[in-house]
């Protein structure tokens, strides 16, 4: 993953000592220079100056850092000056190697240039023990006025006075709203101390040189003494700013200084980034990884607005210079007698293209852990050579994910034997994470956990995609499984006397659905008079076992949600906790809950509704797809879903509310765990009639939290789509008046369309607009954006799912505290917006892990149709849903399954294309000869054609590619 750091290396990295080398100077054994202020200031007016490099302004802070604990301690500011220094001229390892290397004639040209420096040497006589002997000098990008000498102390401290003054000024800038600027963070970063961390100590000996034999003048002590001290003291360009703190991020996003939203890394080219912002109601575009001042993908940040002609010419200038660099890198490969065949076919392409936009990340060959960095071009094997002689300080990680950064492991965390073998592990997959990342560092540190296994293998992608979405796919730990096992399960006295026992009154609850395994949800009816029926929904009181802050809560936070993969299913509480205490599917077994009793008239309209803890008792499970035996509780079920029907056409057709069916496949699994056939489900609104009732608790539920808590409750929102996003679909049935809406849209396709595989892609593009539903605390947002869109409800929470999502836990302790007449005590947003983030990434998280398992397992599927036959590929019908400049987007329906293709060779063989953006059409040509004459084959492709593909899977990769090729015909 290339980006417009690259010439940066790592400060582990055993090879990068060119800044050491060009301080090396010549020296003469047996000469001295006298101490002299005229030595000195030629020695000032002499050194090497090099432009500084001026920091990028970062717009982007994390709202949730670690501490940077790479500081250099503020002690080594404080050393003693001597006139005189010491520098080698080490030898080289192969003079007749590196003679012929063009960047070491460079840098001996370079130090043949710098001998008007004053050389002076230390010698035994004259030398002092137990006192600093190196000469500190000024950094390359350390600006000459702020340069301070005494006799005693070397001591660089900004101005105070000008620091305050410029962030004083820029307080005063309305961020936002007049002309963006960038914040204080380019200003000069302080240490504990107060003091700038820019000292460094200029080195005759670089850590590849400290074995080799050492000058004569130079005494043993120093040698060790500076050794030592050039590890402790050297200090590294700080290439981020500080993180902010949670509070203050927050703080500033209230006033507006700052703008929150998810930050989303391009997969094509890791330098451009996005931010969803809804208060501005716009994307907010970030260039390159310093500006997203380490935030990763997926990531809450605060951004900061800055002036977009500057982004725009800083990433103009950054591309120019990558640009540069790279074809500077290969002319500089041809003139080394590099033959024009051992450059790699990426580097090549550079030489045939003129632009600048270049991204080469589809070109890298996907490895989880490499020994050398990946698209470190080396034009000679000098580096590596070293390298493998003094042997690596660290190994490099690379993420499945392109959008994710190279992760630098330390050497001692590899695994046995890498070094040797490291070849051999390029086809295993591992699982690592990120320790730390300095703001001095480029990459961030990190360790490897564990080998999942080889490519290819199907147990291993789909653990290796868990990881990727940070769900836990682990065993309960110790402290959780006892924590479980000591909750008594049976019901105390106490408990009873303070809840409604309606065990006790004439009423019937029972669970309906076609599983009856991890019900947390049971139903009841009654009719209290002619016309008027009291409809009852029980949730298990999972917050009663629960209790805050111990092991099982700790537990489900950090799950935070189920996961419902194609190969097994990840609980936020143990299973066999969830079976003895929370599951309703028990007959005639008590169980703790809260319910809600709602009137409703036979119409749908509700009238009254009362909320309480209550105990209650299953009597039976009612199926209603099974016709096997009659069941006497399946009337009054028929009597609840007819009062559902009423509800879902009220919230559907009155309050603009959206149909909750949804299609979703079946994959059967043979014994081998592979797949070996896929269904389709589509549902109808009758099939999710239950969840009228399920909205309708928690728009009460959030009601009540909300009255009693009206900054502090924990409630559940969703935004209504862009229409501009659709326009497509608008055009495609000629803007319509139907068009709108989002409903009008629904209307239109079933009605309009007469193709069920245009129907389910159109469809398909509508789902995937609508933004996702999120979690907030109803202090941090106005209320007029309470409002869920595809609920139809003016306000909402998660109430109803305790066993399944952490959320509902946290909304069950806080109507507890309502139902005892408790009131919010001061304005502390922090815990609740902290808990609300933390359960939106795990949403966000499930529904990818989700939806790339069943890409997973359908490429399974694909792959194993042509292993078992003769076929390589398999043929099926496309739809063609959005167009790009070299790319087609294109959606099959039988599969569900949405997939971007480049128009390349491998794509169309022995075709051309050519794009019309007016008319949004595309033009693929093939040619072909025969015997006789030439032919040309012309496709002319619109929105929704319909085309013949070929697919193809290959697996033995870290995330499974589908290679796509289209068919003439």
């Amino acid at each position: 993953m290339y980006s417009e750091e690259e010439d940066i290396l790592h400060p582990l990295a055993l090879n990068n000592n060119q800044e050491h080398q060009q301080d090396l100077l010549p020296v003469d054994d047996t000469t001295n220079f006298k101490k002299s202020s005229h030595n000195r200031r030629r020695r000032r007016g002499g050194r090497r100056h090099s432009s500084a490099h001026q920091e990028t302004k970062p717009i982007i802070v994390i709202e949730e850092a670690e501490p940077d604990n790479d500081r250099r301690p503020s002690e080594n500011h404080h050393r003693r000056r001597k006139s005189s220094t010491a520098t080698v001229k080490p030898k080289p390892n192969n003079p007749a190697e590196e003679k012929e290397s063009l960047a070491f004639q460079s840098l001996v040209d370079i130090i043949h240039e710098m001998k008007r420096l004053p050389l002076v040497s230390i010698t035994p006589e004259k030398h002092e023990p137990n006192k600093d002997s190196w000469k500190r000098v000024r950094r390359h990008s350390e600006p000459p006025q702020e340069m301070k000498r005494n006799q005693q102390h070397v001591d660089f401290k900004p101005p105070l006075k000008t620091i305050n003054e410029q962030r004083q000024q820029q307080k005063h800038v309305n961020n936002g709203h007049g002309k963006p600027v960038f914040s204080n963070s380019f200003l000069p970063l302080e240490s504990e101390d107060g003091e700038n961390n820019n000292e460094t100590l200029v080195s005759p000996l670089s850590s590849e040189h400290s074995n080799r034999t050492r000058s004569k003048s130079v005494p043993n002590n120093v040698l060790h003494q500076h050794q030592q001290q050039h590890e402790q003291s050297k200090s590294r360009k700080t290439l981020f700013p500080p993180h902010q703190s949670v509070s203050d991020a927050s703080a500033a996003v209230r006033t507006h200084t700052l703008f929150s939203g998810i930050l989303r890394v391009d997969l094509q080219d890791s330098s451009d980034a996005n931010v969803e912002c809804e208060e501005l109601d716009a994307s907010i575009y970030v260039y390159g990884s310093r500006n997203r001042n380490r935030a990763l993908d997926g990531d809450e940040v605060a951004v900061e607005l800055v002036d977009v002609d500057a982004m725009l010419e800083e990433k103009q200038s950054k591309l120019k210079a990558r640009y540069t660099r790279r074809l500077s890198s290969i002319s500089m490969a041809s003139s080394c007698n590099t033959a024009l065949s051992s450059i790699p076919e990426e580097q090549k392409s550079l030489l045939k293209k003129d632009k600048l936009n270049l991204s080469l990340n589809e070109k890298c060959r996907p490895r989880t852990l490499s020994l050398y960095r990946p698209h470190a071009i080396t034009l000679d094997n000098a580096s590596r050579d070293k390298k493998d002689i003094h042997g690596p300080k660290i190994i490099w990680f690379i993420p499945a994910d392109k959008r994710l950064p190279l992760v630098a492991v330390p050497i001692k965390h590899a695994p046995a034997n890498f070094v040797k073998y490291h070849e051999e592990y390029k086809n295993r997959i591992f699982i690592g994470n990120i320790q730390r990342w300095p703001a001095t560092s480029l990459h961030p540190f990190g360790l490897i956990e564990k080998e999942i296994g080889w490519m290819g293998e199907l147990g291993v992608h789909s653990a290796a995609l868990m990881a990727d979405h940070h769900i836990k796919d682990m065993e309960f730990s110790e402290s959780a499984l006892k924590a479980a096992a000591a909750t008594p399960s049976k019901i105390a006295t106490d408990y009873k006397k303070s809840r409604r026992d309606l065990t006790k009154e004439s009423i019937s609850i029972f669970t309906i659905g076609e599983s009856d395994v991890d019900l947390d949800t049971a139903f009841s009816v009654t009719s209290t008079e002619k016309g008027i029926f009291e409809i009852g929904v029980h949730v298990t009181d999972v917050s009663n076992y629960v209790r805050p802050n111990t092991p099982l809560d700790r537990e489900a936070r950090e799950r935070s949600c189920s996961v419902n993969l194609v190969d097994r299913r990840v609980s936020i509480l143990p299973p066999s906790f969830t079976e003895s205490h929370c599951s309703l599917g028990v007959e005639n077994q008590d169980r703790l809950a809260f319910s809600v009793l709602c009137r409703f008239t036979e119409n749908g309209v509700l009238l009254h509704s009362w909320i309480g803890k209550t105990v209650i008792k299953s009597k039976g499970h009612v199926n209603l797809s099974s016709t096997l035996q009659s069941n006497p509780l399946k009337e009054d079920a028929n009597t609840i879903l007819s009062i559902c029907q009423k509800l879902q056409h009220n919230r559907l057709h009155k309050l603009n509310g959206q149909s909750l069916a949804k299609s979703y496949e079946i994959f059967k699994i043979t014994e081998s765990g592979y797949p070996e056939e896929i269904s389709r489900i589509n549902q109808t609104d009758r099939d999710v009639l239950l969840q009228e009732l399920l909205i309708i608790a928690n728009i009460e539920v959030a009601q009540r939290i909300s009255s009693r808590f009206p900054d502090q409750a924990l409630l559940y929102r969703q935004d209504e789509p862009k229409l501009s996003k659709l326009t497509i679909i608008q055009d495609y049935f000629d803007n319509d008046p139907l068009t709108s809406s989002v409903n009008g849209l629904v209307k239109l396709i079933k009605e309009k369309e007469p193709s069920e595989e245009k129907q389910e892609a159109l469809l398909h593009i509508i789902r995937e607009t609508i933004p996702a539903s999120k979690y907030f605390s109803a202090g941090s947002v106005d209320i007029v954006k309470y409002r869920h869109f595809g609920f139809g409800a003016p306000i909402s929470t998660v109430f109803t799912e305790p066993i399944h999502n952490y959320a509902s836990i946290y909304v069950q302790r806080q109507l507890c505290d309502a139902l005892k007449g408790m009131e919010q005590e001061g304005d502390n947003f922090d815990q609740i917006d902290k808990i609300a983030r933390h359960c939106n990434s795990s949403q966000l998280n499930k529904k990818a892990a989700e939806q790339d398992c069943k890409k997973l397992y359908t490429a399974a599927y694909i792959y194993r149709q042509y292993l078992d036959t003769d076929i390589k590929n398999i043929v099926i019908e496309a739809l063609v849903i959005q167009f790009g400049i070299d790319s087609l987007r294109l959606y099959i329906p039988e599969y569900d399954l949405e997939l971007s293709v480049a128009l390349n060779e491998s794509s169309i063989p022995g075709a051309q294309y050519e794009y019309d953006s007016t008319t949004n059409e595309m033009n693929i040509v093939w040619q072909t000869d025969n015997d006789e004459k030439e032919e040309t084959v012309t496709r002319k492709l619109i929105f929704l054609s319909s085309i013949g593909i070929s697919i193809d899977v290959n697996m033995k990769v870290v995330r499974p590619i589908f290679k796509i090729e289209i068919l003439k015909l």
